[in-house]
């Protein structure tokens, strides 16, 4: 079984990993992916692809989803108290329009470097009730990592880190459920799908007391349940649970492809990439939870050797995670 430093290192190059294949077919629907490409690897082996707008796409650059996860973890390394409003500062320092923002995510960092006063205010700006995309949930991993032991510190520091950006409760509930899989996994040293599942059916009761509406995610559990009690493929279950950019759908998919293939970092990224939509997310939040679970060696050394990035290459991905570790776990290792 991996060591816990494996495990920080695993999370975070897992997730990064999952991004970069994924941001390659990012769109894409799983029939063009399957008639195109036979496997990961395949996909990894392209040099460019083409853009919507601008210059092609280099494969083995990650996206927003890696760059505004590392973001969280530098936050964390920050003293506390890990303020909301100190980690909205670092998304726009770090922003690349090049790195596929969501449009809501955009607007709110070009306009935070003049707004920093109203800063609460930015996040309802595109969206009255915030936005319930993805893209809080994509970007919790480290705080899982941090907080593997303490759940409902977790669960807090999740829903902080998310109010900056996507202040929806559905996203709120979204950030947490990723966040405590990640948690689970960097603690559990066996596999136990209701291991997994049970803390994060009873996190959604935080929600309910708040009088929230969490039938979305309490009906996708449900869902997944039932599918890997049948066995259900990962392209059978992205027809029920869905693979856009949603919060309510990304996360549970994301989810399911670690528990359909718990033991196999490789099989969730292909099963991950391969149902086609959001992949790049998908991908990465599923990339997280396997790496968390199974720790950085798990990560074939050839698609760790994919990520073609300057300022975080694998190897700066490994030193923030080991700095992770060093700040809150080092006493048990």
């Amino acid at each position: 079984m991996a060591t816990l430093r494996d495990k920080f290192g695993g999370c975070l190059l897992g997730a990064t990993i999952g991004d970069v294949v994924g941001a390659a077919v990012e769109a894409e629907s799983a029939a063009y992916i399957a008639k195109t490409f036979r496997s990961v690897d395949d996909i990894l082996a392209l040099e460019t692809v083409e853009e919507f707008t601008g210059p092609p796409w280099r494969v083995g650059r990650y996206t927003d989803d890696t760059q505004m996860m590392l973001c969280v973890a530098e936050w964390l390394l920050e003293p506390e108290p890990h303020a909301p409003q100190r980690l909205l500062e670092r998304f726009a320092e770090t922003y690349e329009p090049s790195r596929r923002y969501g449009p809501g995510t955009e607007a709110i960092l070009r306009l935070f470097p003049e707004q920093k006063k109203n800063w609460r205010e930015l996040s309802t700006m595109q969206f009255p009730h915030g936005s319930l995309g993805n893209g809080s949930a994509m970007r919790v991993a480290p705080i899982g990592l941090a907080y593997r032991n303490d759940l409902k510190k977790a669960a807090a520091t999740a829903i902080e880190s998310s109010r900056p950006t996507h202040s929806h409760p559905l996203a709120y509930q979204a950030a947490v459920l990723q966040c405590l899989a990640v948690a689970i996994a960097a603690a559990s040293t066996e596999f136990s799908c209701d291991a997994f599942l049970k803390p994060l059916r009873a996190s959604l009761v935080y929600f309910d007391d708040l009088m929230q509406d969490t039938s979305r995610f309490t009906g996708a559990l449900r869902a997944l349940e039932e599918g890997l009690a049948r066995g259900a493929s990962c392209a059978e279950m992205s027809t029920i649970l869905g693979t856009g950019v949603t919060a309510y759908e990304a996360v549970p998919m994301a989810l399911y492809c670690f528990l359909r293939h718990p033991h196999s970092f490789a099989d969730v990224i292909h099963h991950a990439v391969f149902i086609g939509g959001d992949t790049d997310t998908i991908a990465c939040m599923a990339g997280a939870i396997s790496g968390a679970f199974l720790g950085v060696a798990s990560i074939p050394i050839a698609w760790r050797n994919a990520i073609r990035e300057d300022a975080y290459s694998a190897d700066a991905i490994e030193r923030l995670a080991d700095a992770l570790f060093d700040r809150y776990a080092s006493p048990e290792a």
